[in-house]
């Protein structure tokens, strides 16, 4: 399965509040513990920047998992992400339908008729 980058960034953002709420770890402790920058873990919190495969390895070291487990919470986040927009996806494509449709029926005034 091929996963939007919107989607992954929205559950790296989620994991991080997540995984720091579960181990209490500040913000400044998660930094000196991961090595790395306060300011690259603030990007990522925006959904700014992603994280590459060492900082997440690092990340889950910080917090005391495997980068297993770690990716398995980032993977459950992702298709919990996936299952939010697809209500949105077939109500925008209903709504496309139905302007086709009105367009297709103002243009071909027989069938109104």
């Amino acid at each position: 399965m091929r996963y939007d980058i919107d989607v992954i960034r929205k559950a790296e953002i989620e994991l991080l509040a997540q995984m720091q709420g579960a181990t209490s770890i500040t913000k400044k402790k998660l930094a000196l513990d991961s090595g790395i920058s306060r300011q690259h873990l603030g990007l990522v919190a925006k959904g700014k920047r992603n994280l590459s495969v060492k900082s997440f390895c690092d990340l889950a070291d910080a917090f005391g998992c495997t980068a297993t487990e770690l990716m398995s919470k980032l993977e459950a986040l992702m298709l919990e992400q996936i299952q939010l927009q697809t209500p949105a996806a077939a109500d925008k494509a209903k709504g496309i339908n139905y302007i086709n449709k009105a367009i297709l029926d103002k243009n071909n005034p027989k069938k109104n008729a």
